[in-house]
């Protein structure tokens, strides 16, 4: 047989397919790699720290968990800002998705220390779980060691406080707005936060920041987690049917024979009594045992006569066209050759 002359069947063709079939594979492990991949947030770390700049992020996170089919997914978005303090700064904003919970954010750490510097950051988490898990509060460790070197008292306002939990929830605002300021120069808050054992989140945020003389440290860490239980399985339903009252016995005695009449009824009696048929009877489509009729509607097959309400079986009509169809084929194979 000789090879194929036809482009779409020839050795390029096949290279076509080959390496369409390669690309495709790379294409979906890429995928599936970027689907599966969330790293931890973190940005505005270690920067502005010239006098009078300012830093301003935010990170909004939503973690969607479902422990009875393991279905995870999560949405993030990132703000960033920089720009001169008491300016409006230049802002980006990215929002991302992935099909893993975030679980780790880490922003403005060591960032606006120069004199004069702001340094505001905020972060919000919410965290939806469906099926057996538990909810909690969040632990806080923020404002220790913060706000010294001088200023008007108090150089903090922090809540909670004093919150010096070790491995807590949310770790944020220590060691900063030190070198001397103004009052209440350190401000952060964690408020009415809850958390999940089954997405344990943690947020580290404004450690170490706004550190020179005069700067401002302002940020917010918020946690928000609820759970819906699965509801179980409902059980059959075991309730019974009432039982059917059960009709009234007919105790109606049937009269008693006419004992009047003890003369055989010779009127047809010797011709009726040899063929056990009444005078007067029929037997005409009986039953040999009641005397009833049966009745066969009018225009109806009666049962067992061998007709049947269709000329052809769908089987044999079926048969009909392949034999057809194979027919037509050798047909034009023949011609072809010929």
């Amino acid at each position: 047989m000789k090879p194929s002359t036809d482009p779409a069947h020839g050795p390029r063709a096949r290279r076509g397919l080959t390496l369409t079939a390669l690309v495709a594979l790379l294409m979906s492990l890429l995928w599936a790699t970027a689907a599966v991949a969330a790293p931890a947030v973190s940005q505005c770390n270690g920067t502005d720290n010239v006098g009078g700049q300012a830093v301003e992020c935010d990170v909004t996170v939503t973690n969607v968990l479902d422990l009875t089919t393991g279905a995870t997914s999560s949405t993030t978005t990132v703000r960033e800002c920089h720009g001169a303090a008491g300016a409006a700064p230049t802002c980006t904003t990215t929002t991302t998705s992935a099909a893993v919970a975030v679980t780790s954010i880490d922003q403005c750490n060591g960032s606006g220390s120069g004199g004069g510097g702001t340094v505001t950051c905020r972060v919000t988490v919410t965290n939806t779980v469906t099926g057996d898990a538990t909810t909690g509060t969040a632990t806080v460790n923020q404002c220790n060691d913060s706000g010294t070197g001088g200023g008007t008292e108090p150089t903090t306002a922090c809540n909670p406080f004093p919150a010096t939990t070790s491995g807590a929830t949310v770790t944020q605002c220590n060691e900063s707005g030190n070198g001397g300021g103004g009052t209440e120069r350190v401000r952060c808050s964690v408020p009415g936060s809850t958390i999940t054992s089954a997405i344990p989140v943690s947020i580290n945020q404004c450690n170490g920041s706004g550190n020179g003389g005069g700067a401002v440290v302002i940020c917010e860490a918020s946690l928000s987690s609820s759970v819906t239980a699965v509801a179980p399985p409902e059980d059959e339903d075991d309730t019974e049917a009432p039982d059917t009252p059960e009709a009234p016995e007919d105790d109606t005695e049937a009269p008693d024979e006419d004992e009047t009449d003890d003369s055989e009824d010779t009127t047809g009696g010797e011709t009726g009594g040899e063929t056990g048929t009444p005078t007067g009877g029929t037997t005409t489509g009986g039953d040999a045992t009641t005397g009833q009729v049966r009745q066969v509607p009018s225009g109806a097959v009666a049962a067992g006569d061998g007709t049947t309400s269709a000329d052809a079986s769908p089987l044999a009509w079926t048969l009909a066209l392949v034999a057809a169809a194979g027919a037509l084929t050798l047909v034009a194979r023949r011609r072809a050759r010929a």
